[in-house]
């Protein structure tokens, strides 16, 4: 696997991370929190929990 293959790979699973969790931020908190706070909420979790998995991942991958 390439650097720059890896790279990419690392910044499209983060920005999918944080878009999901965005989307599901919206779908739960959104009318209690206003749906822009429930965003916001909701991305900064998913690159948490979303940018560890995918980073996690793709090494394990490289070790492969």
């Amino acid at each position: 696997m390439g650097i720059l293959l890896f790279v990419i790979s690392l910044i499209v699973g983060i920005a999918a991370a944080m878009a999901a969790g965005a989307g599901s931020g919206m779908r739960i908190g959104g009318e209690a929190l206003g749906n822009e706070l429930a965003a916001y909420m909701g991305s900064l979790y998913g690159l948490l929990a979303g940018g560890t998995g995918v980073a996690l991942g793709l090494v394990v991958l490289l070790l492969i």
